[in-house]
């Protein structure tokens, strides 16, 4: 059997999947030309394939579970990529403003033997904005990310364009979604760099490494997601992400991991 992920290690990989699984279902529901109910809930699982920190070349799987809570897709309590709570102040048909917090996880030393002497990165809450803008089957997705409390203490900034068709009679909705991802030097020194005493301390006995803040990732997802019936929805996902800049070349990505990061993910969901 296929050991699962355990600890805070897992959760930023949860958060990913999570994200992922909602989006997916969420397309599906449209696919269907469905008007926004004044409430609508969404429940269901389904499993993650994915490195064990980021940067890691092991790989494990975990279950992911999908519970939304949204109310006229104004105001949502979701656990997509993390609990959180959003809301949207303006929207229009092509353009959405999203405002919440959300709360991010840390890295467990525990998780990875390369990370063992580093100590653990404290989770905390996040401030989050996101706009979306759609040009017909493209949507253009651009989030900024600030922490507000835990061990980072980073900015972070991510771009997307989500290109979607519609398939077999619109019950179908496949997905290519390529993305890039920036982070401040507070971000990257808590995640890929090593100071002097986590190096003193490390069981790999790491150097000392100073990661500054750039570009931190460029990657590429394919997803399909299917409506089996009005309210239940299977997904489906696979992705690659690249590792850069000073990402890249952190010891604990350019010696003891990689800098080349696949993601696998299948679910399913009911929403009503």
């Amino acid at each position: 059997m296929i050991s699962t992920l355990s600890g805070r290690g897992m959760l930023p990989v949860m958060a990913f999947c999570l994200t992922v699984a909602a989006q997916m279902a969420a397309g599906s529901a449209a696919a269907q030309g469905r008007p926004p109910a004044e409430w609508s809930f969404m429940l269901g699982g389904g499993a993650l394939y994915a490195p064990d920190y980021e940067g890691s070349n092991d790989y494990k799987v975990l279950p992911v579970p999908i519970v939304e809570l949204s109310w006229r897709d104004r105001v949502r309590l979701t656990t997509r990529g993390g609990p959180a709570i959003y809301a949207s102040p303006f929207m229009t048909d092509s353009l959405k403003v999203e405002l919440g917090v959300r709360y991010d996880f840390g890295r467990d030393q525990d998780d990875n033997d390369a990370l063992k002497g580093l100590g653990d990165i404290e989770g905390g809450a996040v401030a989050v904005a996101r706009l979306g803008y759609e040009v017909g089957p493209v949507d253009l997705g651009l989030e900024v990310a600030r922490d507000l409390g835990g061990d980072r203490d980073g900015l972070m900034a991510r771009a997307e364009a989500e290109y979607a068709i519609r398939l077999l009679d619109g019950r179908a909705r496949f997905s290519v979604t390529p993305h890039v991802t920036w982070a401040d030097d507070n971000y990257m020194g808590s995640s890929f760099g090593i100071t002097a005493a986590q190096a003193a301390r490390s069981a790999r006995r790491y150097a000392r490494y100073d990661a500054e803040g750039g570009f931190k990732d460029a990657g590429i997802a394919v997803g399909i997601g299917y409506t089996i019936t009005d309210s239940i929805h299977a997904m489906g996902r696979i992705g690659y992400q690249r590792l850069l800049g000073d990402a890249a070349d952190s010891p604990l990505v350019k010696r003891e991991g990689s800098p080349d990061q696949f993601s696998g993910l299948l679910g399913l969901s009911y929403r009503w």
